[in-house]
C-alpha cells in the first residue's frame, strides 16, 4: 500500500465548507480562520479550518475556509449563525 500524504489528505475536507474570506496572503487568511473560530467556537465546533489557493488574473489568492459539514443544510446552518454574529461567508461545495 502506498504511504498516505497526511497533508494533502487533511487539509481539505470533502463535502460542504463555508468560506468566510478571501485574501492576497496566506497568513492573513490563516489569520481569519482562527479569529473566526475564537468568534464561534460553538458554531464550528466539528471543522476544520484551512486555506485553498486559487489564481485570478495571475495572481494568487488564498480562500479562508471551514470544511467537514456533511450537507448543503448543515453548512448554510453553519453560515447563518456565524452572520449572526457579523461573520460574511457562504457555502461551498468541496
Amino acid at each position: 500500500a502506498e504511504a498516505v500524504d497526511p497533508v494533502k489528505t487533511a487539509s481539505v475536507p470533502s463535502g460542504w465548507a463555508v468560506q468566510v474570506a478571501s485574501s492576497p496572503k496566506q497568513s492573513e487568511a490563516q489569520a481569519f480562520l482562527d479569529k473566526t473560530s475564537k468568534q464561534a467556537p460553538k458554531v464550528l465546533a466539528d471543522a476544520a479550518g484551512f486555506t485553498v489557493a486559487f489564481e485570478k488574473d495571475g495572481v494568487t489568492y488564498y480562500r479562508a475556509r471551514f470544511g467537514g459539514f456533511s450537507s448543503k443544510d448543515a453548512a448554510w446552518d453553519a453560515c447563518n449563525a456565524l452572520k449572526k454574529k457579523k461573520i460574511s461567508c457562504y457555502a461551498v461545495q468541496q
